[in-house]
């Protein structure tokens, strides 16, 4: 009995020891203390938390004074509803577009490289088992080429949050901060600790938000200019939807689009005009005449589109056209017939392709100065009193007073006067 009664206090007194070096023992104690003694923190006794980088974000949406903006960059912007600019893109732009750029080093090819950078490290930091050198690679990836890609239009520099970049990278851990003292060898004891699971902090996710709040910011902004200005022009380069020019086949003879497409409308118009008054001579003259446009027309989608026009209209159309023609040269054209048709063309062609094509063309007559002179409307007869003042030869009587006085002479018959 005295020999377990020695055991028992020798194995009390070894426990007690145990916690008492337990309790003094400095290492942490859970894998999230372990990774939060890895990653530099600007505060160490403060956990960062969302709000911080709340805060942050409401500071710079806030629009500052001139005096106070001191030639920093300026914040995120915070859309509202109201009227957008439609100006044109910054000029240094062209060099990334054709004719100047080749394919592979427009703009968009850079846009699409980098979307794919960002989106690499998105995925690393929010992958199911965090690896941090898959993450520390796309990193440096999308640092470098956002950077690259910052350079590239001077105006638009302000809108790529460099800062926030950099500071993403501290806070993961992949860029040295100054005022962090934690040794290399502690950050490779840690990274092989046993059991370890890494998480990506709160303000890291943050950050990234914000990042990619700024892309989208700049798409909202610039996407609608940009591609009116590159996209919408013929596939020669040569000429886009303000300034390009046709001949007429009617007339013969060499116009802007936008006058070929007046007179287009004014034959359409003159076919249901002609309609409703019954008179075929001159239906038949006006369906003529739109048949042939509508049919140039059409064969001009080729200029800007390197696709096969059924691709965007309607198979129909061409069957369409021909009924429209045959239903005017019949002895007695029915009115019902020809106005379905006339719907039909309209609602299956023009009005689609209106709604696509005329918004940016009118954008585009803004940019170039496309305008038409406003036309002059003579001035009336009576302040001109020339006739009264010109010497008439004996025998001879102005136009008008002819015609005024020839109802007045007796001698005249009714067959005459007709």
């Amino acid at each position: 009995m005295r020999k377990l009664f020695g055991v028992g206090i020798f194995a009390a007194i070894i426990t007690g020891t145990a916690i008492l070096l337990a309790q003094s023992d400095p290492q942490p104690q859970s894998a999230t203390e372990s990774l939060e003694a890895e990653m530099p923190q600007p505060q160490p006794q403060e956990t960062p938390t969302e709000p911080t980088i709340q805060e942050e974000t409401s500071q710079s949406e806030t629009p500052a004074s001139d005096e106070e903006k001191g030639g920093e960059r300026k914040g995120l912007p915070e859309f509202k509803a109201g009227d957008y600019v439609y100006e044109l893109p910054p000029k240094s732009l062209d060099n990334y577009y054709p004719p100047v750029a080749r394919k592979a080093k427009t703009y968009p090819a850079y846009m699409d490289t980098l979307g794919r950078r960002f989106y690499d490290l998105v995925v690393d930091l929010n992958a199911l088992f965090f690896n941090r050198e898959d993450a520390e690679v796309s990193y440096f990836l999308f640092k470098d080429y956002y950077q690259f890609v910052a350079d590239l239009v001077p105006d638009w520099k302000d809108m790529f949050l460099l800062d926030e970049v950099e500071q993403l990278g501290k806070e993961l851990g992949f860029i040295k901060d100054s005022t962090d003292t934690t040794s290399q060898e502690q950050i490779e004891k840690d990274k092989k600790a046993i059991g370890k699971t890494e998480k990506v902090s709160e303000k890291a996710k943050a950050l990234v938000k914000k990042i990619e709040y700024s892309c989208r910011a700049c798409h909202i902004t610039e996407i609608p200019r940009v591609y009116a200005r590159y996209y919408w022009q013929t596939r020669d380069r040569r000429s886009n939807m303000a300034t390009f020019m046709v001949r007429d086949p009617i007339k013969r003879k060499k116009m802007p689009y936008r006058e070929f497409k007046r007179e287009l409308q004014r034959d359409y118009y003159t076919i249901l005009r002609s309609i409703d008054k019954g008179s075929r001579k001159q239906l038949r003259q006006s369906v003529r005449r739109f048949v042939k446009r509508f049919n140039y027309n059409q064969s001009l989608c080729s200029k800007c589109h390197d696709t096969d026009p059924y691709l965007f209209t309607t198979p129909t159309i061409g069957e369409l056209v021909s009924d429209l023609d045959k239903e005017a040269n019949k002895r007695v054209p029915s009115k019902a017939v020809l106005r379905r048709t006339l719907s039909s063309l309209y609602v299956q062609n023009c009005k689609g392709c209106h709604r696509v094509h005329v918004p940016t063309t009118y954008v585009q007559r803004w940019w170039y100065g496309q305008f038409d002179k406003p036309p002059e409307v003579p001035a009336d007869q009576e302040s001109e009193p020339v006739l009264n003042e010109t010497p008439q030869q004996e025998g001879q009587q102005p136009i008008q007073e002819e015609s005024e006085e020839q109802p007045k002479e007796e001698g005249e018959t009714e067959g005459t006067q007709k």
